[in-house]
């Protein structure tokens, strides 16, 4: 073995252990996608990411915390597109278009996903998704209460002093989820209503 064969491969391993995690991750939701819930096992992690299984159990200690680590990470990236729409220059009401949208996206592939009927057989990987969600339902409850506030400083003919900008956040969110989930009515009806509240 010649000098530059050894330094090439010194090289190749330190890019690898550069970013263990995102690496393990990236490969663990490659197979929760493709495989399914019941294929993501850590030693099928370590083969797919070509890590020792002791590697990624020093990550993650257990299948669930892989998983949670994977939601979590699913979640703050629907929270980065959200923060691009809220601080786009569009009026309010393009900005909740647009993040009713995202959110139908993020639902119906969360729901594909992550709430699949045999993910239930592990009680513990769903009560710690549903504590993660209601955790990020509130962080989405916020984002939008300071978009109504900011909104309503810039622009006089939106009012939420009728009812307090927490609730009507509330309001706003616990609409786009039905709405996206029974498909009861749409978006443009919610809007109509929306603008009568605000206005």
């Amino acid at each position: 073995m010649n000098i530059v064969h050894l330094v090439s491969e010194v090289l190749i391993l330190a890019r690898i252990i550069e970013n263990p995690k995102e690496l393990i991750l990236d490969n663990a939701k490659s197979i929760l996608y493709t495989k399914g819930y019941s294929n993501l096992s850590i030693r099928n992690v370590a083969k797919a990411s070509g890590l020792a299984v002791g590697t990624i159990y020093n990550y993650y200690p257990t299948k669930k915390d892989l998983v949670i680590e994977m939601m979590i990470e699913y979640w703050e990236q629907c929270f980065k597109a959200l923060e691009i729409i809220i601080f786009s220059k569009e009026s309010l009401y393009e900005k909740l278009n647009k993040i009713y949208n995202e959110l139908n996206t993020f639902v119906s592939t969360f729901k594909e996903v992550w709430l699949k009927s045999s993910n239930f057989e592990h009680p513990g990987y769903v009560e710690s998704g549903l504590e993660k969600e209601y955790v990020y339902m509130e962080k989405l409850i916020r984002k939008i209460e300071a978009l109504l506030i900011t909104e309503a400083s810039k622009d006089k003919s939106v009012i939420i002093i009728k009812i307090d900008s927490y609730e009507m956040a509330k309001f706003i969110v616990m609409n786009f989820i039905t709405m996206i989930q029974m498909h009861i009515f749409e978006y443009s009806t919610f809007e109509k209503i929306l603008k009568e509240l605000l206005q």
